[in-house]
């Protein structure tokens, strides 16, 4: 499983700006994102800005604070990002079991390939029953459901949906990234052994160790890695 979760990704400052924002705007059916056999499975909404240039401000909050997440750059290892949507499920409301599509949007109306699908929970759970992420793992789904601020990033080619709505509304703002790794056994090697080297540094600050672990994994990453 090529899957993480990565906490504190927007903190409450910022929670409550994308609240403010999504409030003064209305949600419209969220089909028109969804292409092929994912239109018929999906029934939520997606939000739909009132306000020109609000729709930048989400984006530039978002891309600001994945910009000081150093997990979130280690896991994924971004070489390009999509242009975020919000979504809402309402009672009822569920997406079934589907794939992401292969290309969608990015910055400057650029296509990207969709690499990762990226999920940051926008609701407090106690805020709803239902609406959990899954995930196929090992005979069975791993379902998440986190909190507010919380970021959950797996590979678009997953088979994923989100179960029913009971209670309550579930806000969530979701994105794609293009992976300077499109590989995901390869991504993780560089992203782990990374982790190890930061916990290394720490403990032998200036080894000769940490210097040529490092150069492997720099040299790791330039033969996998592809820049556009």
């Amino acid at each position: 499983m090529h899957s993480h979760v990565i906490r504190n990704v927007l903190d409450e400052a910022e929670l409550a700006q994308v609240r403010a924002l999504i409030q003064r705007s209305r949600f419209v059916g969220g089909s028109e994102s969804a292409a092929g056999a994912a239109e018929q499975v999906k029934t939520n909404e997606q939000l739909q800005y009132a306000v020109q240039g609000d729709a930048q401000k989400i984006g530039e909050l978002l891309f600001r604070a994945l910009g000081r997440s150093r997990e979130f750059h280690r896991r994924a290892l971004p070489l390009e990002i999509s242009v975020p949507l919000i979504n809402r499920y309402r009672v009822g409301m569920k997406y079934g079991p589907h794939y992401d599509r292969a290309f969608i949007v990015g910055a400057n109306d650029r296509q990207i390939r969709t690499d990762l699908s990226a999920t940051l929970f926008v609701s407090p759970p106690e805020d709803y029953e239902g609406g959990e992420l899954c995930l196929p793992e090992d005979g069975g789904d791993r379902c998440m459901k986190l909190a507010a601020g919380d970021l959950f990033i797996y590979p678009s080619c997953m088979l994923h949906s989100v179960s029913t709505v009971t209670r309550g509304v579930r806000l969530a703002i979701v994105f794609w990234v293009q992976s300077m790794v499109r590989d995901h056994e390869q991504r993780d090697l560089i992203s782990n052994l990374d982790a190890v080297i930061g916990s290394l540094a720490e403990r032998m600050p200036g080894s000769t160790e940490v210097r040529e672990l490092s150069g492997a994994v720099n040299s790791l990453t330039r033969m996998w890695g592809e820049r556009g």
